[in-house]
């Protein structure tokens, strides 16, 4: 029964770290495409090269919507 509740506790710990690891992942990805000009913050006018729209929520996140494809 104790190595259950160990597994537990550690898969709680890494939840945590999963959670950092998804975070730093999408920072990366919306930074890739802001300086490959293929990404505006709202309220910014897009490029024709422009295929993201990048918003800033509560405490800062930041999240990414697909505006269209690029086909050039």
């Amino acid at each position: 029964m104790s190595a259950n509740s160990d597994d537990g506790r550690q898969n709680a710990g890494e939840g945590g770290q999963s959670d950092d690891a998804e975070r730093r992942a999408t920072d990366k990805f919306i930074s890739d495409l802001l300086a490959r000009g293929e990404a505006v913050f709202e309220g910014e006018e897009p490029t024709p090269r422009t295929t993201h729209v990048v918003k800033r929520g509560d405490g800062g996140r930041l999240t990414v919507r697909r505006l269209r494809f690029f086909g050039g």
